[in-house]
């Protein structure tokens, strides 16, 4: 039945169960999000300049990963306030990275149009090639403390208060 489910009235989840279920679906399990970023953490990806960019320069910081797409517009959406977040938070020792899962002509066309305050890195056309860049859907985003341990991992578009 694809996800649909048949509630009897006394059964009927109140909006916030059904809230919760919505955002619970869209995580991953923490055991996989480590692993996950532990292979990413190890690589060093090309910024939109092809200047190599090696994921442990940001060791000791909060970093927030997004993966994006510039054909996806819950990636689009998110981005303004990601690059509000970052401005924000620098200070503190947080860092916004994107990683693109796109072509590089197309990210580098889309930040002429709309500038982006947080790194930008270039991931492999063939995501296989480090479990750290294979994701199920866009956007993605993971939340890493500064030991580099997953706190926040979510499929779909982050709202500002989560």
């Amino acid at each position: 039945f694809l996800g649909y489910r048949v509630y009897s009235q006394s059964q009927v989840p109140s909006q916030e169960e059904l809230r919760e279920q919505a955002r619970s679906s869209r995580q991953v399990s923490p055991e996989t999000a480590q692993a996950n970023i532990e292979a990413l953490l190890k690589v060093t990806l090309d910024d939109l300049e092809g200047r190599p960019q090696p994921f442990s320069q940001w060791d000791g910081k909060v970093r927030v990963i997004n993966y994006w797409a510039t054909w996806c517009p819950p990636c689009i959406e998110e981005m303004p306030m990601f690059s509000r977040l970052q401005a924000q938070y620098a200070d503190r020792g947080v860092q916004f990275v994107g990683i693109g899962m796109d072509e590089v002509e197309k990210m580098r066309a889309f930040v002429a149009k709309s500038p982006v305050a947080y790194p930008l890195l270039v991931g492999v056309t063939r995501p296989s090639e480090n479990p750290g860049l294979t994701v199920r859907g866009m956007p993605y985003t993971v939340v890493l403390d500064r030991q580099g341990k997953v706190v926040f991992s979510l499929y779909g578009a982050v709202k500002q208060a989560e």
